[in-house]
């Protein structure tokens, strides 16, 4: 037998229809992204885990972020040093941890990394479709090919939370952007960069951020949620009334 709405199903439906007759959307609205850019100019001490850190300041965003994409710009200084040395991170103070750089190319074969010593300007995002640990092979086909150009795109964070001393391309990968998600905006922000491995000089020249916010409601919906909260409420109070007259 084929039963019919429940009144609640019947008003929610009904106040469905006349905040769409007005005309008022339904759907969440998403605030625009907001972009930041750091010029460091700061050269990354060679061979010194303790690297450099550069921290910023950012304001309350309109909403919880959804995602974030980092732009890095590095450039070798005099001869130049090894990508491979580099290593990477960006945290908020009080949550979220993201593995930028972790020794690209490091491999038992490998155990310095790429030797690439090229200019780097490159965002990185969860959403991309290359890892940037294995660049060269993405990019030549050939891990022992080097780079004869900038290092440039748009790249997957590396992720792999291992001490970059011991890191190899087939670590998991757990620490990805994707940490921020939810987080808030403000607060206090810091990229790190270090050079691990002693023989050449990279300069921090400068780092950004893309962030995304979740979509909030607009008024229409919240109406829309409204009424059928409300009509839910009026169904089990008639209903409970109706079990206790029985």
């Amino acid at each position: 037998m084929k039963r019919s709405p429940s009144n609640a199903v019947r008003v929610f439906a009904a106040g469905l229809v006349l905040v769409s007759a007005a005309g008022v959307s339904l759907t969440a609205e998403a605030p625009p992204p907001q972009s930041f850019t750091f010029t460091v100019n700061r050269a990354v001490p060679d061979g010194d885990v303790s690297g450099l850190a550069d921290t910023q300041t950012l304001p309350a965003g309109p909403a919880p972020i959804q995602s974030i994409a980092v732009t890095l710009q590095l450039s070798p200084l005099g001869e130049g040093g090894f990508l491979g040395d580099l290593y990477a991170t960006l945290t908020r103070l009080a949550d979220g941890y993201v593995v930028l750089l972790n020794r690209s190319g490091r491999s038992p074969e490998r155990p310095f990394g790429y030797s690439d010593g090229v200019p780097v300007q490159i965002t990185l995002s969860d959403a991309a479709p290359a890892d940037i640990h294995h660049y060269r092979l993405t990019l030549l086909g050939d891990e022992t090919a080097p780079l004869t150009s900038p290092l440039t795109g748009l790249w997957q964070p590396d992720g792999r939370a291992v001490d970059p001393l011991l890191v190899l391309g087939t670590h998991p990968r757990t620490a990805m952007l994707a940490s921020f998600s939810g987080s808030d905006l403000e607060g206090l922000w810091t990229l790190f960069v270090a050079d691990v491995s002693g023989g050449g000089e990279f300069r921090l020249d400068a780092w950004g951020m893309e962030v995304t916010f979740i979509p909030e409601p607009d008024c229409g919906l919240l109406l829309w949620l409204g009424l059928g909260g409300l009509a839910w409420q009026q169904a089990r109070r008639r209903a409970n009334a109706a079990a206790r007259g029985t």
